[in-house]
């Protein structure tokens, strides 16, 4: 499963899944030229101190939308869960721009759900 709320900009995704997120900036008007690196770290809620996962892609050429890729492996995060567990995250354009994050709304949130059984 993966889902993202466009209004809240809320991730759902369950464990072990792989999904691409599409990103685009200032409403799709800003355009990433080649060499941009953009980067989405998931965190503990309440603690920006330690990424317990971070994806990242460098843009090829200019374009107005950019994706990045979570793997499988990249969404097993932390022990086996029975209960959805909620991280805070945030996606960066070179390290310097918050294009994702918290904000006057509080902290992006990056929901993950159990596996299915054998996962």
């Amino acid at each position: 499963m993966f889902k993202i709320d466009d209004t809240s900009k809320t991730i759902y995704i369950s464990r072990g899944d792989a999904a691409t997120i599409e990103v685009k900036a200032n409403d799709g008007e800003y355009e990433f030229q080649q060499g941009d690196i953009l980067r989405l770290r998931v965190y503990e809620k309440k603690n920006y101190s330690n990424p317990v996962m971070e994806v990242e892609t460098i843009v090829n050429k200019p374009t107005k939308s950019v994706n990045l890729a979570l793997s499988k492996q990249k969404t097993v995060i932390g022990e086996d869960i029975n209960k959805p567990k909620t991280y805070w995250y945030e996606i960066s354009l070179n390290e310097t721009i918050t294009i994702i994050g918290y904000d006057e709304d509080g902290a992006k949130e990056f929901i993950i759900y159990p596996a299915e059984k054998g996962e």
